[in-house]
């Protein structure tokens, strides 16, 4: 089993709050078992030679590396009224206009994204993400919110994001996307809506078999519930699989700028063989009800769905989007709220071309 390794990619803005250098909150993680657990070794890249190439292209407003280094990553304490999901501690990621490095400098993005390396075989990830109130939705650039991404030349397998409708809408919320690549269709699907991820914490569960083969599947479940089930191919034959976590964004050109400040927060990373040994009893979770949960695989077919009730014939919800079932339980969800007894689905179907 290859060694996990994490890695900063860091940003590049100067700022003159009082935080610690990224170094020496790398250092912090790899002990606190707190935010992180099952994770071997936390790696600072940004060190020799590319860190001396980041630092001279900043030097205008740059005055020392430990500046440079300040408010992409903290650990926070909820003694201090940060968020927190558990325990004492949690991780603060903030990307600001111009926070780019590297090879982004060129590309049109910015980010700040721990990388953990290397998945491989069977795999459970788990995580926990908090975006603040405020957090900004970046449409039409593209907002990723963590991947599991190719150290290769290819895309990301599988990629997290804040938004990305299939239609061109602006969306927020919290998505998974499957990249061509691996025989996915690049379409994000919804697993919470704006609502749901803004000022409380959500818990992220993968499953995942990396494969060159048709036999992979990349599973996830939001607090609790199995909300996407991908089958086939999960990587490219020879490539590895890094877990990024983070806020990465992308396509910035596509807006008049300056961006706006990001903040996302996250805690309990666990990384495990099996859904046993990330011990997730303490937030509330049975691997045995996890694992018994079904769900058929994903369909990202866009749909119609329309509800009515039998006890009231003003009843008529209709929602429109991707994936039958998941519409379905969204408009039946909406029924049942006005009604106890008597919804039921009247009309589902693909929506016609041009309709």
């Amino acid at each position: 089993m290859k060694k996990l390794l994490g890695i900063v990619v860091l940003g590049l803005l100067w700022c003159n709050i009082g935080f610690a250098d990224v170094k020496d909150v790398l250092k912090k993680i790899k002990s606190n078992k707190d935010i992180s657990t099952g994770f071997k070794k936390f790696k600072d890249t940004g060190e020799g030679k590319s860190n001396h190439w980041r630092i001279t292209y900043q030097k205008d407003v740059l005055k020392s590396k430990s500046e440079m280094r300040k408010h992409i990553l903290q650990i926070v304490k909820k003694s201090e009224n940060y968020p927190v999901r558990l325990g004492k501690e949690s991780l603060r990621f903030e990307v600001r206009n111009g926070d780019s490095w590297g090879w982004d400098v060129n590309n049109d993005r910015e980010r700040v994204e721990l990388i953990i390396c290397c998945a491989n075989k069977t795999t459970w990830n788990a995580w926990s993400v908090y975006f603040p109130n405020d957090f900004k939705i970046i449409f039409p650039a593209k907002n990723a919110m963590g991947q599991f991404h190719s150290d290769g030349d290819y895309p990301p397998p599988f990629m997290f994001q804040n938004q990305g409708s299939p239609r061109g809408k602006e969306g927020g919320g919290y998505r998974i996307e499957a990249d061509e690549s691996i025989g996915g269709d690049n379409i994000p699907v919804k697993l919470l809506d704006k609502n749901e991820v803004l000022g409380t914490w959500n818990d992220i569960l993968v499953n995942a078999k990396w494969t060159h083969n048709e036999d992979g599947f990349f599973k996830v479940w939001i607090n609790g519930k199995l909300s996407y089930y991908y089958k086939g191919t999960t990587q490219i034959k020879g490539d590895r699989i890094e877990h990024h976590l983070g806020i990465y964004r992308s396509y910035l050109s596509r807006r008049p700028g300056p961006e706006p400040t990001q903040i996302a927060y996250y805690d309990e990373m666990r990384y495990a063989r099996s859904c046993k040994k990330l011990k997730l009893e303490n937030l509330g979770y049975s691997c045995e009800e996890l694992e018994n949960q079904k769900i058929s695989i994903t369909d990202n077919s866009e749909y119609i769905v329309i509800v009515k009730n039998k006890n009231d014939d003003g009843v008529l919800i209709k929602v429109r989007g991707i994936g039958k079932d998941i519409l379905i339980e969204e408009a039946m969800k909406k029924c049942t709220e006005k009604h106890e007894k008597g919804c039921y689905v009247h009309y589902s179907s693909k929506v016609a071309f041009g309709q």
